[in-house]
């Protein structure tokens, strides 16, 4: 197998190659098996409740929304009847309770990602209070 060689006709495409076919009769002869690293040192992805999402609520009164459970409201508006808001609130705030399934509540959650990092948008409102501000 080791002398000059010369392959002649398709290949490297939906056909093996005849470098290919010739390496694995040669792997066979040898008793050679090829190593997958990757296959068995794999640790597999998990999923994980630890991100925020932004939500739109329509709602009948305030009294039933846990205003302190949102990391920042960006909008809300009220009218007699009906009120919503728009803000940001970690999931898992959403997974383990039901604030959100009760009392005539909608909940929508809006698919642009949230980008900006929640601590640093933390440290802004903390300064902003103690300046005063907010």
């Amino acid at each position: 197998f080791a002398d000059k060689q010369f392959f002649y006709g398709k290949g490297a495409g939906s056909f093996p190659t005849a470098s290919a076919v010739l390496s694995d009769l040669s792997a066979l002869r040898y008793q050679y098996k090829y190593e997958y690293k990757k296959l068995y040192h794999h640790t597999p992805h998990e999923l994980s409740n630890d991100f925020y999402v932004r939500v739109y609520i329509s709602f009948d009164d305030w009294k039933y929304i846990p205003r302190e459970k949102f990391e920042w409201i960006e909008e809300w508006h009220a009218q007699e009847e009906r009120k919503y808001l728009v803000g940001v609130v970690h999931f898992c705030e959403l997974k383990e309770s039901t604030w959100w399934r009760e009392n005539n509540t909608s909940l929508i959650l809006a698919p642009e990602p949230i980008i900006e990092d929640i601590e640093i948008r933390k440290l802004k409102k903390k300064s902003l209070e103690l300046a005063g501000v907010i």
